[in-house]
């Protein structure tokens, strides 16, 4: 990743939530730098604040402290250069897949016709223009995944949020829709920041695995993911030799036993 530029750094960001009586430490100094096109997972102890940096880089929560840099101009709140993707695909029922793709853009107020040809585009390119008039109700979970991703991707982010994006599908939709997720994202060559509880997930994916600590959250230790192979995908990265010692360093940092 040394040959690419940093297009995300995360400096000293902290969350400090108060209490009648008390306040809650849950985030203490997070510090990380992502490179362009990097594909970065996140993982942890249950309730250690995973999700909430997610919402803090996304401009959804406010921070306590620390700063956010995108190409190394300072974020503060909501910003148009990064798309979150969450658990619930939340496709308006009432709207066709292609409303429901184009509703970033409405939102955002840049619904053109420069940006509808992108879109349209995305639509052929991920073999979705055939659904784009049908509704929700009437597309599978792992088409409905497609689309909310295609949804994010409208809005041309910079850097791709997801949290839990896949974990309310069931598991062998949830393994052909990882693939399809990370084949589209490397075609588009997007910045990828992803929570997950999953193990398996974040190395099958990942070009590295942050582990955080239990509450108050620090970094405890950062895993680059290298497989050595041509044509990776998540799926033959589990078949790979140096997967399950991948696993089970990653199984011993956490301390699962500890929790």
């Amino acid at each position: 990743m040394s040959n690419k530029h940093e297009i995300l750094k995360i400096e000293n960001i902290r969350k400090i939530y108060q209490a009648k009586n008390d306040e809650l430490e849950a985030l203490k100094s997070i510090n990380l730098k992502v490179n362009e096109g990097e594909f970065v997972s996140i993982i942890g102890p249950s309730g250690c604040g995973k999700s909430t940096l997610l919402s803090i880089i996304a401009g959804l929560e406010e921070k306590t402290s620390g700063k956010i840099y995108i190409d190394n101009e300072e974020i503060v709140g909501v910003s148009r250069k990064i798309g979150y993707m969450l658990q619930k695909d939340s496709l308006l029922e009432w709207r066709s897949i292609y409303q429901n793709i184009m509703i970033g853009l409405e939102i955002q107020g840049i619904k053109n016709k420069e940006n509808e040809k992108y879109v349209k585009d995305l639509l052929k390119k991920y073999n979705i223009y055939e659904f784009r008039n049908k509704y929700p109700s009437q597309l599978s979970g792992g088409m409905r995944q497609r689309v909310a991703l295609i949804r994010t991707l409208a809005i041309r982010p910079q850097i791709l949020l997801l949290d839990e994006a896949f974990s309310a599908l069931d598991y062998q939709t949830r393994m052909l829709v990882i693939k399809d997720v990370y084949r589209i994202l490397k075609n588009e060559n997007k910045t990828v920041l992803m929570v997950t509880h999953d193990i398996s997930e974040a190395i099958s994916m990942s070009d590295r695995v942050v582990v955080l600590s239990n509450r108050p959250s620090v970094i405890k230790k950062i895993y680059d993911i290298n497989f050595d192979m041509e044509s990776r995908d998540p799926m033959n990265c589990r078949e790979n030799p140096k997967f399950s010692k991948y696993y089970e360093n990653l199984w011993k940092e956490l301390d699962i036993n500890a929790w």
